[in-house]
């Protein structure tokens, strides 16, 4: 579209066209709508709250000196970065993660306190200087390398006086102290770098006291926490370098080989463990020098060889070949640290209409009781995002949930069986917050809601109960009374329609139970039979649409305590036994469950190698599960699951 002059009455200006869309992006003069309205279809008009996508890069060297600066870069168009704020102490040498709407800062050497162990974090869309998050773990503080995904950072290894192997982790969102993530292979590991998928984070390259620098690269899976594994090999020992990614590859710049500083650029697919392969080359040599990414781009700054640079440089992370200057730093920097607000694009936000939480259990991959949250676009096929943690680890819990909240209820501790009821914001990714108590610590119940009320039956308090108890979902607070089971139930499980509440099979009276009962769940009162399942079992999982309950998997007293893939579903709106639906993939027991309004989802559980696929099946029809993806970690141990569009919506 051409641009002339245009009429304005006595204005005759001669408008520019827009730089882009983002809130701050430049579109000077007088504009008509019909003008404006083409801008907008070109998705280039300038709009309120579309941040441009931002790279922060703090402290550090600057000749002699030891600053506190952060430095801003808009990384949409090339240019200079310009002032952002201040740390709340200066200090080089420290390291920083991201999510999309945080930068925080681990760390550094202090000229002020010495070494430290601060964190601190910068919020992308306010101009201004950070903010205290918390302290890291005692004994670590310079000479990290850090990376996240959209829910967690992973800060590894460090010094303070010695050498650190530890491996270390915060929840981006909240605030607070790093806790313990697990180890590294070696207790020399410094001036690592490090980059980071949705999954996995790695640490490449590191200095040891002997031989010196390496080319190993270790990684670690997010969600999750436990010790390194090893990934592959650098093209060449180094250290110093800095790392970035998009959300398939990552990239490694620059550092020192033990004799010389190097310009050499690396790759690799984080999801593929192997060897490094060449990627191209740097404009210069540099040194513990910064990074940071967008989407598609990495960013390389400042750092040091035989002098301190000031320049900016990127590259095409999807393909290979040599830098391209960008512009430079406001002042020659090294031992700096650098993020971006673009993580999202290593992991998305979950915006879906159809959205799936699951929790706790045990994780697969180290037998051990976890709070990891996970979630699921039930909508569509594919693997699990870290969502966030549980106020407490735990297994054998329950979990329901409206249309914006989950709510994750009881389980066994560890120790004690516990009361606690946390609660999620579903469109929110981050940890838990404390809803309330039920009115008795129980493990192994089932749960149930509609739009408004959650509702727990049965468990193990200590013995079998017939308790159900329900709260407000919308509100927080302890739980109340609702009436009783028709007998004491143990490992049973729920689902619900908007307005009935189903409870399921489960141990009792010394046998397994096929009793199938039911609740109004906007009254209170004693639950009535409903009919019989197909089998006899325990430990299993249930879903529903508005229309139909399904129920999967489990141990079943026909064949004397064996395991079951068996799938059957009721028409909740009306009484009497269920009826075969189909089978899962292999025979199943102590998974989760939850859904759609169409789709069903079983995750995890015992079943050989099922701990973390996750099945669905098309709740309107009956057949055989099909695979949809897969939980990282997996989980059994019946970890809770709800979503913000089940039946009971």
């Amino acid at each position: 579209m051409a641009i002339s002059s245009w009429n304005a009455g006595i204005i005759r200006p001669v408008p520019v066209p827009p730089a882009g869309p983002y809130q701050d992006g430049a579109a000077p003069g007088v504009w008509t709508l019909d003008q404006v309205a083409f801008w907008n279809q070109q998705g280039l008009w300038p709009t309120a709250g579309n941040l441009a996508p931002m790279g922060l890069f703090a402290g550090g060297n600057s000749g002699s000196a030891t600053v506190n600066v952060i430095q801003k870069v808009v990384l949409a168009t090339s240019g200079n970065a310009s002032d952002f704020g201040d740390l709340t102490v200066a200090r080089y040498a420290a390291a920083s993660a991201s999510s999309n709407t945080r930068g925080v800062w681990f760390g550094g050497q202090s000229t002020e306190i010495g070494t430290s162990n601060i964190i601190d974090y910068s919020t992308f869309a306010t101009t201004g200087n950070a903010t205290d998050f918390g302290d890291l773990i005692s004994g670590t503080g310079t000479q990290m390398s850090a990376s996240s995904n959209n829910v967690r950072g992973v800060v590894f290894g460090g010094e303070q006086g010695t050498y650190s192997c530890v491996i270390q982790y915060i929840t981006i969102s909240t605030t607070g102290n790093a806790s313990n993530f697990g180890t590294l292979s070696s207790t020399n590991w410094a001036y690592s770098a490090s980059a980071a998928s949705s999954t996995r984070a790695l640490a490449a390259g590191y200095y040891t006291s002997s031989p010196g620098v390496t080319n190993t690269i270790e990684y670690v899976t997010i969600s999750s926490t436990g010790n390194r594994a090893d990934f592959g090999d650098l093209t060449m020992a180094r250290g110093g370098m800095a790392g970035c990614s998009s959300s398939t590859r990552a990239l490694f710049g620059g550092g020192y080989n033990g004799s010389t500083w190097v310009n050499v650029i690396d790759y690799v697919t984080i999801a593929t463990i192997g060897n490094a392969t060449d990627f191209g080359d740097l404009i210069t040599q540099p040194f513990s020098g910064a990074s940071c990414a967008s989407a598609t781009n990495g960013y390389f700054a400042g750092g040091s060889s035989s002098v301190v640079y000031n320049t900016i440089q990127y590259v095409t992370i999807a393909s290979a070949g040599n830098a391209t200057d960008f512009g430079d730093l406001v002042s020659n920097t090294v031992y700096f640290a650098g993020c971006s607000s673009t993580a999202e694009a290593v992991q998305p936000t979950p915006t879906s209409s159809q959205m799936a939480i699951v929790g706790g259990g045990e994780q697969s991959n180290s037998n051990t009781t976890t709070s990891v949250l996970q979630y699921i676009n039930i909508a569509t096929t594919g693997n699990s995002y870290l969502f966030g943690n549980l106020s407490l680890q735990r297994y054998s819990l329950t979990a329901c949930g409206s249309s914006t909240r989950g709510l994750f209820a009881g389980g066994y501790a560890d120790g004690p069986k516990t009361n606690v009821i946390d609660y999620v914001t579903i469109a929110s990714v981050g940890n838990a917050t404390d809803f309330g108590d039920l009115t008795s610590g129980r493990d192994i119940l089932a749960g149930f809601s509609s739009d408004t009320r959650g509702v727990f039956g049965g468990g193990n308090n200590g013995a079998i109960t017939n308790i159900i108890d329900y709260v407000t979902i919308a509100s927080t607070g302890n739980a109340t009374d609702f009436g009783d089971l028709l007998n004491d139930f143990q490992s049973c499980t729920g689902c619900a329609s908007p307005t009935r509440g189903i409870v399921a099979g489960g141990y009792s009276a010394g046998t397994y139970s096929n009793v199938i009962q039911y609740v109004t769940i906007a009254s209170a009162g004693n639950a009535t039979d409903f009919g019989d399942l197909t089998e006899a079992r325990q430990n299993f999982a249930s879903c529903s649409s508005s229309t139909r309950g399904v129920f999967a998997a489990g141990f079943n007293a026909a064949f004397s305590g064996a395991t079951t893939n068996i799938i059957d579903y009721i028409t909740i709106a009306s009484t009497g036994n269920a009826t075969d639906f189909g089978d899962l993939p292999v025979a199943n027991y102590s998974i989760a469950s939850t859904s759609s309004p169409t789709r069903g989802l079983f995750m995890g559980g015992y079943g050989s190698g099922q701990a973390n696929v996750i099945s669905y099946i098309t709740i309107a029809s009956t057949g055989d599960a099909s695979d949809f993806g897969d939980l990282s970690p997996g989980l059994y141990s019946l970890p809770g699951a709800t979503s913000n569009c089940h039946g009971g919506i």
